[in-house]
């Protein structure tokens, strides 16, 4: 049976235990085991993510018939690429219990495809949530990348393996028109001999290329190793050149900034929360070093006084908004000596009534990723360090599902191979991680502390997901 053939017959199987229309209802409120800090009270931030979540899709949301799309601003008529990507990993995150999203999800998915250029990359811009209204031509490869990873955590979320087989369609031609074959990227699909020597660090992700490795096996080894160096070599080089590390909006292929260019500015705030995801995910080393970099200097901040664009020397401009607050955020995960700071600038994002759809979602992602609600619903799927061949990790379809036995207050895992086991409440909210690593036949795990009653055990492996009924007594 087929991975995601299984989510969907597991979810049919405890149906009559929850009213779970999501195999991963948010929050999550995870603590991506201990790859990185998190806020320090999960279950408040999820509450105020909400509240927020709800203003995004009741002011920027965008319905035009069978499309959808997310406004500029308030009442404004443009679209970007950029904003679907955005406003597509958001329903996929925010489905949960009593609401899934995945009916706005594919509205939106529609639009960017019926808003495709030759190359089956959206258009950057499209007017009135209509696909005919091209008012910005060309692909940017930022939202690209977005809608690629959301179509990928789609396919866990709602249990649709179609949601796969167009994520790797999109990922071929994100390959061919918007990387070079040495790797680097190029900031869209129409920047002519211009793109090879103008590169955006923030528009690349270290954490999707581990994704796009596990859908696209036969590039494999160029998501995760060829692109994923290049790449990051563009990020080191970058944050070497300041004591702060913030990166720059624009660099040279090589790394270097140009002349008198010298801002972490809009474009570059995607840096921190890019390579924080790769940190909480997969425990990236090189990620780590650049946000630990730039977390130390932004620990040294006051989370009120911080605004854009950000002199790389650390002098401050005049945009106090979620985009810079929420992004810096993110880079104080690195550590768990930043604590405080990490809270403190949760607690200014909050505050803060960002109306633009830029700074809002900024400031959504950046705080889904900190407060434990934006996992890898792929992770039973993917290999625990670049270069190890992701390919492979689908590869295996005949393994069967680890078994579990319970004495006591003692839960056995019994397995040979990679594997995530979680413990859920009965309506689907992770109680306490198991399991996360390699298994070579038993494991043991304590149930000390938790309350008697039913529960289900949630287990990832390469073969798929399942789900199990657990009594503890």
């Amino acid at each position: 049976m087929k991975t995601l053939a299984k989510i969907a017959v597991m979810v049919a199987l405890t149906a009559g235990l929850s009213s779970a229309a999501v195999n991963f209802p948010f929050p999550q409120n995870s603590n991506y085991g201990g790859n990185g800090v998190v806020l320090s009270n999960q279950a408040s931030a999820a509450s105020q993510l909400k509240q927020m979540f709800q203003w995004y899709m009741s002011t920027l949301y965008n319905e035009n018939g069978s499309y959808s799309c997310i406004r500029a601003n308030p009442g404004d008529d443009q679209c970007f690429s950029e904003g679907v990507g955005y406003g597509m990993l958001m329903l996929v995150y925010f489905s949960d219990n009593e609401r899934s999203y995945q009916a706005e999800f594919d509205k939106m998915w529609a639009f960017y495809k019926a808003s495709e250029d030759a190359n089956g990359l959206m258009n950057w811009k499209i007017g009135k949530a209509d696909p005919s209204q091209v008012w910005g031509s060309g692909a940017a490869l930022d939202g690209d990348l977005d809608a690629a990873a959301a179509l990928i955590m789609a396919a866990y979320q709602f249990g649709d393996q179609n949601y796969l087989s167009e994520a790797k369609t999109l990922i071929h031609s994100i390959k061919d028109h918007e990387f070079e074959s040495n790797g680097l990227h190029l900031c869209g699909d129409q920047w002519g001999e211009g793109g090879y020597t103008k590169k955006n660090p923030g528009y690349y992700d270290p954490a999707y290329a581990r994704l796009f490795a596990l859908v696209d096996p036969e590039n494999a080894d160029f998501w995760s190793n060829v692109s994923y160096d290049a790449n990051m070599k563009l990020y080191e080089t970058n944050s070497a050149e300041t004591s702060t590390g913030l990166i720059n909006d624009w660099t040279d292929q090589y790394g270097n900034s140009f002349s008198g260019d010298n801002d972490y500015n809009y474009d570059a705030t995607r840096s921190p929360w890019r390579n924080a995801k790769a940190i909480y995910w997969f425990g990236d080393t090189r990620s780590l070093a650049i946000n630990k970099k730039m977390g130390a200097w932004v620990s040294t901040q006051s989370a009120a006084s911080v605004a854009g664009p950000v002199g790389r020397s650390g002098s401050m401009g005049s945009d106090h908004n979620g985009t810079f607050v929420g992004t810096l955020m993110t880079s104080l995960g690195s550590d768990a000596s930043y604590q405080s700071k990490l809270d403190e600038f949760w607690s200014e994002v909050v505050r803060i009534n960002d109306q633009t759809y830029f700074e809002k979602s900024l400031a959504i992602l950046s705080g889904l990723l900190v407060s434990g609600n934006m996992p890898n619903f792929a992770a039973g799927d993917t290999p625990s360090n670049p270069g190890d061949n992701p390919g492979d990790a689908i590869t295996h379809t005949t393994v069967l599902a680890p078994s579990i036995q319970i004495s006591g207050r003692t839960l056995s895992l019994n397995y040979a191979g990679s594997v995530r086991a979680d413990l859920l409440s009965i309506n689907g909210q992770v109680v306490k991680p198991l399991w996360s690593g390699e298994m070579k036949g038993s494991a043991s795990v304590s149930l000390q502390g938790i309350p008697s009653g039913l529960y289900l055990v949630r287990i990832q492996t390469a073969s798929g997901v399942s789900v199990q009924k657990l009594n503890v007594r």
